[in-house]
């Protein structure tokens, strides 16, 4: 729904409520809410006009952005947009897909473009709130979305809700949700005002601008963190010297996808397979076989699991040469204590020489052979660091942990990752391992959340 003013603010003396959806079931109550603003705009001697437009948002508003070579500019701009935009993916080979090329909007999810076509109605100084998923955040595929916004708006206000259930819960819809309101143009702002919590009583914190959006970062990363510690963990992880390729590392995901190769799993072992590792055999710095089918790992699901994969000839091209991995999980939830959950894979904990890893993990490797023992364990202590979960929470909104981000993050030099992985200590020890980190790279000293 968007807002126009016919008269100038503040003193309104009259108002277009332009409203569009697709689905018809809606429009009933749509009108009915519309009325009541409609009531108690004219109680105020504001004059009230109501468009409601069923149909495609996306054609419409291109529809009226793109005027041609010739065209005239848009005769009126929206003064205040609200969205409640839908979350879904759109397919490259779409309709609504080429309507946003032609106007020069590239995202790959409904709530980004709408957000873009909301943003350039708006007039300049018009103010736009709205619910999403946070992971435009980061990643590269909301990059050009980000820098659209980032370009043309300033943000106001985010709020960042606690529970991922929280927005949406009634409809078991399990996103991390942020609220923002944000204006277009609107340089020289004060600090943002960033708030947690319930929307009835939530905690404010105001955080500089450079905080959340750095000037240097070409990715244009929004950060969202409200310790007070945030700004020396981020200064610890930008003051690394290596991107993983700096390193001679890479990382992948797990090639084999379990529901397409139903007809290869096994739920007992037996001659002519192979482990099939899964993220809860990730656990404390370590990467434990596979046991049997009802094994217990502190978690009733995993008894679903199958345990091992045939190596035959529908699957072998997604098996992997067992070598000395690091392996980190890919999901968590938000309510989870950390995002980040790394374990060392050792070639002698799995004889048979091949193993499946499953697609919910990532894994670092050099050229898909492995790493020497010290450095392997110096790269899974870092990523089990407080400090490193608690950056990849800062900029992370997917409660997922891509392959995409791992690339983008930094990392310490080898030799500094080699003698943390030297140093004795024990890897489910939490304490140990940020003590370790402290001692051999300096990194801050944090309260465990």
């Amino acid at each position: 729904m968007t807002l126009r003013a016919a008269g100038s603010l503040p003193r309104l003396g009259a108002v277009i409520l332009d409203a569009w959806e697709l689905d018809s079931a809606f429009l009933p109550a749509l009108r009915q809410g519309l009325s009541a603003c409609a009531a108690a705009l004219e109680q105020e001697g504001v004059r009230v006009e109501i468009q409601l437009s069923q149909g495609s948002y996306i054609e419409g508003a291109v529809r009226e952005l793109d005027q041609g070579l010739f065209g005239a500019p848009p005769s009126r701009r929206v003064t205040h947009a609200i969205l409640n935009p839908p979350y879904r993916k759109i397919a490259t080979s779409s309709r609504e897909r080429r309507l946003l090329a032609s106007i020069g909007i590239e995202t790959s999810n409904l709530y980004a473009a709408f957000v873009a076509l909301a943003l350039r109605q708006l007039a300049e100084g018009g103010e736009l709130s709205a619910i999403t998923p946070r992971s435009f955040c980061n990643g590269p595929y909301f990059r050009e979305f980000r820098r659209e916004i980032l370009g043309s708006s300033t943000f106001q206000r985010v709020h960042l809700f606690d529970s991922r259930s929280e927005a949406f819960g009634r409809d078991e819809v399990l996103q991390e949700n942020i609220l923002f309101h944000l204006v277009r143009g609107g340089r020289d702002q004060p600090p943002l005002n960033l708030s947690t919590g319930s929307l009835e009583s939530p905690v404010h914190t105001f955080i500089a601008r450079e905080r959340f959006v750095s000037r240097d970062d070409a990715d244009q990363v929004i950060h969202i963190a409200t310790e007070t510690d945030a700004d020396e963990v981020r200064d610890f992880i930008h003051g690394l010297p290596c991107k993983l390729g700096d390193l001679g590392l890479a990382v992948s995901t797990g090639p084999v996808v379990d529901f397409r190769l139903k007809g290869s799993l096994a739920a007992e072992w037996s001659t002519g397979r192979v482990p099939l590792i899964y993220p809860h055999c990730v656990k404390a710095g370590r990467v434990s076989p596979p046991l049997t089918r009802s094994a217990d790992y502190g978690d009733a699901r995993i008894g679903k699991k199958a345990v091992a994969i045939r190596d035959d000839s529908e699957s072998h091209r997604w098996l992997t040469p067992v070598a000395r991995f690091v392996l980190i999980k890919r999901f968590s939830s938000k309510e989870e204590k950390r995002r980040l959950v790394a374990g060392v894979l050792e070639p002698a904990d799995f004889p048979e020489g091949l193993i499946g890893l499953e697609n919910h993990l990532n894994f670092f490797h050099r050229k898909r052979a492995g790493l020497s023992e010290a450095l392997a364990k110096g790269l899974g202590r870092f990523l089990n660091s407080t400090v490193a979960d608690r950056y990849f929470r800062q900029f992370n909104g997917h409660t997922q942990v891509n392959a995409s981000d791992l690339r983008a993050f930094r990392y310490p030099d080898l030799k500094s990752l080699e003698r943390l992985g030297k140093a004795a200590l024990d890897d489910a020890d939490q304490g140990a391992i940020d003590l370790a980190m402290s001692k051999v790279l300096g990194a801050p000293s944090l309260q465990h959340s």
